[in-house]
C-alpha cells in the first residue's frame, strides 16, 4: 500500500490484525517506497513457529511518521484484544521508526510491548538523508517521513520500554557496498547509523543490500531465535 488517507491507514492496519486467538504475537513493519511482500518470509518463519502475524501495510509516501505509529499501535491493540499477552514487533528501515513510534505509545493504547528487531532501520538517522533534506524535490522523493530519517529526526523518535532490542545491519563486513558512505554500509544505511548504544540486547551484521536484508535467511532466523528466546545467537 502506497497512498491512502489516515483513515485508509487505520482500516488496514485493523484488518491486518487476525482474530485467532492469539498468544504469540508480531507486528511487521516495512520501510519507505516498500510494501508488506518484502516481510512474507519472515511472516511465515514466524507463523511456522506458532506466532501470530500483522504484516502492516502502510502509506510510507502520504502521511507523517506519528499517523504510522497510531495505526501499528491500533492493530498490536487488536491483537492484545484478541488475546495477546504482549506485542513483538519488527521494523526494515523506516519500519524500525514506526515500530518505536507505536511501542512507545503502548501504555495509553491498552497493550504491552514484547521484543523489538530493528532491521536496516536508521536508528540514528541517515547521513545520505541529512546531506539532501534541503536540495530542491527531497520532500517529493520522501514524503512526510522524509525527515524522521535525517539524524535530527530519528533523535527525537523515542526508544520505547521493552522486553529488548536487536539490531540487523546490512553489510560487507568491511567497507560496505557504498563507497559514499563511511564505514561499512548496507547501500543506503550505515552499520553505524543502525545502532542503538545502551539500549541493544544484540546485534548482527547481515551480509546483504538494503532492500534485501528482511528476506535473508541469516536475518530471519536471527529475527525468529531472538523474538523466542530473547537472545541474538
Amino acid at each position: 500500500m502506497a497512498a491512502g488517507t489516515l483513515e485508509d491507514c487505520v482500516a488496514q492496519a485493523e484488518r491486518s490484525a487476525p482474530s485467532m486467538g492469539a498468544k504469540r504475537a508480531a507486528v511487521l513493519l516495512h520501510g519507505l517506497w516498500h510494501h508488506p511482500g518484502i516481510m512474507l518470509r519472515l511472516k511465515a518463519a514466524l507463523e511456522t513457529q506458532g506466532w501470530v502475524v500483522a504484516n502492516v501495510g502502510y502509506p510510507s509516501m502520504r502521511l507523517p511518521l506519528a499517523a504510522h505509529g497510531e495505526a501499528a499501535s491500533l492493530a498490536a491493540r487488536a491483537l492484545a484484544q484478541d488475546g495477546a499477552g504482549e506485542i513483538a514487533f519488527v521494523g526494515h528501515s523506516l519500519g524500525g521508526l514506526v515500530a518505536r513510534t507505536a511501542m512507545a505509545s503502548a501504555a495509553t493504547q491498552g497493550w504491552h510491548p514484547g521484543r523489538l528487531v530493528l532491521i536496516g532501520s536508521p536508528a540514528q538517522g541517515s547521513a545520505i538523508a541529512g546531506r539532501f533534506q534541503n536540495a530542491p524535490g527531497y520532500g517529493k522523493v520522501t514524503g512526510p517521513c522524509g525527515a524522521a530519517v535525517t539524524p535530527a529526526g530519528a533523535a527525537a523518535v523515542a526508544v520505547p520500554d521493552c522486553k529488548g532490542i536487536l539490531v540487523i545491519a546490512g553489510g560487507t563486513g568491511g567497507q560496505g557496498y557504498n563507497p559514499l558512505l563511511r564505514g561499512d554500509n548496507d547501500g543506503l544505511i550505515a552499520v553505524a547509523e543502525t545502532r542503538l548504544p545502551g539500549y541493544e540486547a544484540g546485534f548482527q551484521l547481515t551480509r546483504a543490500l538494503h532492500r534485501s536484508l528482511p528476506t535473508k535467511p541469516d536475518t530471519i532466523a536471527a529475527c525468529v531465535r531472538f523474538l523466542e528466546t530473547g537472545k541474538a545467537d
